[in-house]
């Protein structure tokens, strides 16, 4: 059984909004499990986004910014994040390219490795496949990894 109530839907999506900022995809999802017709949704997710309630490019940045420089999580972590948030590659890919502009990606993972294991590189082989791996499942493409592990200071 589908509502075709504009307000309803209005109100449903603003509410959602309320407690944390959504994608297009993801307040669509919303209002369609809440059993909004199709045409209906798309109408309210396009009024919310002409009022600037809805901004993907500013949700993907944010994001990306929050998970890259507050958390050290690496560029694929943050793209796996922000697709699941039902973002574009193209938003997600300039959020990310947004973030490392001025900004290493050795550098990055190096503020990471710091955050978790100290000043020190890890120097034993054990120490450095255990560095190697938080890396990795934080997100930074292994190469990148493997940079930062393979040089001495």
């Amino acid at each position: 059984r589908e509502s075709a109530d504009p307000a309803a839907a209005m109100a449903a999506a603003v509410a959602h909004l309320a407690r944390a900022a959504r994608s297009h995809a993801a307040v669509a999802r919303h209002l369609e499990a809440a059993g909004f017709a199709a045409d209906l949704v798309d109408t309210t997710v396009a009024t919310l986004a002409a009022r600037g309630y809805v901004d993907d490019a500013a949700l993907a940045e944010r994001r990306a910014e929050d998970l890259m420089l507050r958390r050290g999580a690496g560029r694929l972590k943050v793209a796996s994040e922000l697709t699941r948030r039902g973002l574009t590659d193209t938003v997600v890919d300039r959020a990310i390219a947004g973030v490392l502009e001025g900004q290493s990606e050795i550098a990055l993972g190096r503020m990471a490795l710091r955050r978790r294991f100290g000043d020190e590189l890890p120097a034993s082989r054990a120490a450095r496949a255990k560095a190697f791996r938080f890396l990795v499942g934080r997100g930074h493409p292994p190469e990148i990894v493997s940079e930062i592990l393979g040089e001495d200071d």
